[in-house]
């Protein structure tokens, strides 16, 4: 829109260069010109955007080629014929639209210069204003769209380097982040690595529709987040699957850390939209190592290392975390050396809510009294025996 005001507002300051000279006629070219110009402001607003891109280029072009027809071509008034095919070439145009307009407005150029035979005699002196004038303006015109152009490309480059970074629906980072984020945290030292996966997602999608299920998954992730450090990363690994990235050597502290993600999301109910509550458990697999001077390799070998002990919690029932501690050094993880935690769904661990961290993360939102006493993550029956409350489990047997 601010070429067009710019354009506009070129031609009405050229009231002032004409009237230099003491013919109507050009005065008069200009006031049609100057309404075109508002005809194409009004097309631009309303969506039109070739038409409008048109309106104002092919009216500068002809009104150009006229006045170097009138006043001979002394004046500079061929530099708008290069302008007029700049905005041709920079419209969204198809490529034969942009060849067709563009051979139009050089036929115009063409004749004017074939066909120059002053019929205005006007002074020396205005026509050495006009070609100044002009020459300016048509520079003007061109080098700011260009800075124009460029900074639009670089804001667009912003934009899809940040979409491709992000998940659309979580804002958790993406895949992509993650293989940026992993080596990068791996080459600066230790990393442990957190593989969290929602337990019986399918079966919500499935009973309680896709909507619901990504009400789950936002609300997940807000939880995640808020019990992370700053210094940690979320990425959504894909679908119910997200991976957080824990820059410590403390595989102590990270296996707490782990305690305390799986009961920061089982220890309260999800209040979905339509009113209900849902009770979603996760299950978790840790990882650790570096640093590594080689981490775009070592972090692949701890992605499948979390994994491998993220499918193991699932097999010893879910809702719990469990840890793997060995190192490429000592070859890659078996089964039989992933450690269930002490922590699972039902018995007390014995670890306060304050101990189930490491240094930088927030205090632990749990339910309770306000007092801030510590409670132990609620059982898997004392969550089912509430009416009010539908556990995942629960969708899960019902779909069976």
């Amino acid at each position: 829109m601010w070429i067009y005001i710019s354009a506009l507002g070129c031609q009405l300051g050229y009231f002032a260069l004409l009237s230099l000279q003491p013919y109507p006629q050009p005065v008069v070219i200009n006031v049609i010109g100057v309404l075109l110009n508002v005809l194409a402001i009004m097309f631009h607003r309303k969506g039109y955007m070739n038409t409008a891109l048109l309106l104002l280029v092919v009216p500068v072009s002809a009104k150009a080629a006229w006045w170097e027809h009138q006043f001979g071509a002394e004046g500079g008034f061929e530099y708008f014929h290069i302008v007029a095919i700049f905005f041709v070439c920079i419209a969204s145009l198809s490529r034969i639209q942009r060849l067709l307009f563009s051979g139009v407005l050089l036929l115009f150029y063409i004749g004017a210069q074939y066909l120059t035979s002053p019929v205005y005699i006007v002074s020396y002196e205005f026509m050495s204003l006009a070609s100044v004038v002009n020459l300016v303006i048509s520079v003007t015109f061109i080098a700011v769209v260009a800075v124009q152009i460029g900074w639009e490309a670089e804001q667009r480059e912003k934009r899809y380097r940040r979409d491709l970074r992000h998940d659309q629906l979580t804002g958790a980072l993406s895949r992509f982040a993650l293989l940026e984020e992993g080596p990068r945290l791996l080459s600066r030292g230790g990393l442990g690595v957190l593989m969290i996966d929602v337990d019986h997602f399918k079966a919500i999608n499935d009973t309680q529709g896709h909507a619901i299920g990504d009400e789950v998954l936002i609300e997940l992730t807000q939880r995640l987040r808020h019990h992370l450090r700053g210094s940690d990363q979320l990425c959504r690994q894909g679908g119910e699957e997200f991976v957080a990235l824990c820059p410590t050597e403390d595989r102590e502290g990270l296996q707490h850390a782990a305690e305390r993600l799986l009961l920061s999301i089982n220890s309260r109910a999800f209040t979905l939209s339509n009113g209900q509550l849902l009770r979603v458990t996760i299950s978790i697999g840790v990882a650790q190592g570096g640093p590594a001077a080689c981490a775009e390799s070592l972090l692949p070998d701890l992605l499948q290392r979390a994994d491998q002990a993220m499918y193991r919690a699932k097999r010893e029932g879910r809702n719990r975390v469990v840890t793997v501690w060995d190192t490429p050094d000592h070859g890659a993880a078996s089964l039989d050396q992933i450690e269930p935690s002490d922590h699972d769904h039902s018995p007390d661990h014995g670890h306060s809510h304050d101990s189930l961290a490491m240094p930088g993360m927030p205090p632990l939102d749990t339910p309770g009294d306000g007092s801030g006493a510590a409670a132990s993550a609620p059982s898997r029956s004392d969550v089912s025996h509430h009416d009010d409350v539908q556990t995942a489990d629960e969708v899960y047997q019902w779909k069976r």
